[in-house]
Formats: structure tokens, sequence, C-alpha cells
């Protein structure tokens, strides 16, 4: 477990009294990720390449590419880590920000990406069972976890949309992600945790996010979920499509909610442990909160660690702190309501 749970997952007594005060606060909204670059120019060209409504700006002071969820740029003088490695198939080393990227009707974006220049990473559908595709859709295996899964390619076919991925600036993983009823928009975050219904507990009971709604198994209809206890569950075995040819892992998986969207927690890929996101090509995600103060006594009273004490940011302020696995989280004081 990281640093960040240590209260969070140990304490349940602390976990309920915190999301006692917690629950009747607005939600945090995502605010922005913050990249390390070697070029904020060139990297936020990029970024207008694979995403024509967003433009080139300034957020706080910082180089930011400016879309529904801007990226925002520190220049650093040698190659961050965190990049992707093209013969591992993942980011090394792996930090708990897996990925960025947009929501958007995928269909025929990555061939015109390709032809662009953008380097497009492909999905592999199966151990040995086929060429890899630009996305998910394409692919004639559905929902693979094992040989006798397998779908019979004869009798499948492509799909619209999908998911898929881009190396980004840096070695950044971007994906795009949706079909034709996706609405267009560039606020896609995915993380991995090193037990992600433990983190997805912290991030409501310490942050004030809400668990998504689950399915009684009885009668089938969705219900409020209160929180994941126990929280700790054997990870599942690796399906496909993947962006790597051993398969991805995606369970045991949570999703939490914030205002207008939801996050979704993955568990750490490979045999090596996560790594603290601070100084990695994608360095933090932020969020803006209300009641800074509080939620940073909640922060404190966690034992997770204060990063940057609370300071000016903009025409607000924020404070930086370490989430679970070492994910570097900037909260955001909300102004304006």
């Amino acid at each position: 477990m990281g640093r960040g749970m240590r209260s969070a997952v140990g304490a349940v007594v602390l976990a309920w009294s915190l999301h006692g005060a917690v629950g009747a606060q607005q939600l945090p909204a995502l605010h922005h990720v913050h990249l390390n670059t070697l070029d904020a120019e060139a990297a936020i060209e990029w970024y207008r390449t694979i995403w024509p409504e967003g433009r080139a700006g300034e957020v706080a002071g910082f180089p930011a590419f400016v879309a529904e969820t801007p990226l925002l740029f520190t220049e650093v003088e040698e190659p961050p880590a965190g990049a992707w490695d093209r013969t591992l198939q993942r980011a090394e080393p792996q930090s708990p920000l897996w990925h960025i990227g947009g929501f958007v009707n995928t269909t025929g974006v990555f061939a015109r990406l390709r032809e662009e220049g953008v380097r497009t990473i492909p999905l592999e559908v199966g151990p040995g069972w086929g060429d890899p595709v630009d996305r998910s859709g394409l692919t004639p295996y559905a929902g693979i976890q094992s040989a006798e899964r397998l779908v019979d390619a004869e009798r499948a076919e492509a799909r619209p949309g999908g998911f898929g991925y881009l190396e980004g600036p840096d070695g950044a993983l971007v994906e795009l992600t949706g079909s034709v009823r996706t609405t267009a928009s560039f606020s896609h975050v995915h993380l991995f945790h090193e037990s992600p219904r433990c983190a997805a507990n912290w991030y409501v009971d310490v942050l004030g996010f809400r668990h998504a709604p689950a399915r009684d198994p009885e009668t089938r209809e969705r219900r409020e979920r209160e929180r994941w206890d126990p929280c700790a569950a054997p990870r599942a075995e690796p399906g496909w499509p993947s962006l790597e040819s051993g398969g991805t892992i995606r369970s045991p998986n949570a999703t939490i909610l914030y205002e207008g969207g939801a996050l979704s927690l993955y568990p750490r890929q490979g045999d090596a442990p996560l790594v603290p996101s601070r100084g990695q090509v994608l360095d933090h995600v932020a969020f803006a909160v209300e009641g800074l103060e509080e939620v940073v006594a909640r922060v404190r009273a966690s034992g997770s660690t204060i990063l940057e004490e609370v300071h000016r940011f903009g025409d607000t302020r924020a404070v930086l702190i370490e989430g679970p696995d070492g994910l570097a989280i900037k909260l955001v004081e909300r102004t304006g309501g």
C-alpha cells in the first residue's frame, strides 16, 4: 500500500467519521492535470493536433493547453521519468497517474492522426490471436480472459468507436475513447492503485468524492454504495484488448464520482510497485474543492503527506498533497460558487 493509505485503510472508525463530515459538501471537480516536458510550446501544439478545439494559453502562470480539462506544463532540462516504453508496453516506471485523454467518437480518429504523424499505440487482441488494432472497436474479440472464451472471429464484426492510445510528448500516455453517442470532452483521467477499492474509500472519506452506485445482486437495481468493506481483493486474470501482449488486469477496480464525471481506478500492472507521480511526465492531477482548510485538516488526520503547503495559485489558493500510492494531488480552492 502507498504512504497516503496509512490511516484510511487501517482505521475504519476514522474513515466513517470522515465520511460523515464530507457528505453534505459539494463534490470536487476535475480542475487540471500538470505535466513535465522538455518543450512546453511543442507539447501544446501536439495536443492541439489531436484536439483542435483546445488552444494555447496560460493558467496560474503556467503555459497550458486549455480545453475542458486544462493541461499545465513545467519545462524541465532532462527527459521526465514515466515515459511510455514500447518494449515493455507500459510506462516506466509506473505511477498511479495512468493516462489522460478525451472522450470522442474514435471511429475514424486514429487513422487520421496516424496520417498526420501522430504515433498511435497498437492494442493487442490476445496472445497470438490476431494482429494488433488501433482501437478496441476493431478487435473481433470481446471480454477475452482466456483461450476458452475466444470469440469466433468469423462471426464477429468490427464495432464503431472504442478506446485506443497515443504516445504523447515526452512519452505521456493519452487515451481517446468513445463512440457515436459520445459527447466530445477532453477530460479523461484514469488511475492505477495497489488496492483500488481501498484507495476509493480514501478519496471518498478524505477528499469528498462519492462512490459510484452499486447494483443490488438480488433486485438488479442500482443503489448507493456506502464504501468498500472489505476493500482488499485478489487480482483477477488479465484480459484483452490490451496495451500489453500479456493482457491488462482490470479487477479489482472501483469508480468514484466527482462533479460532472467519474474517475476509474484499476490495479497496477506488472510486478513492480507503483512509484510517486511527482517528477514524472504526468506529474499530478488537480481538483477544485470547497472549504480548503477543512479538506487539508482531513488530509492531515488521515496521515497523508502535504507536499506543498497552502499557496497562491492564480487568483485562488491551492495545496499539493500525496494521495494513495504516491499520487500527487493538487487541491484548488473554489472561488465564486
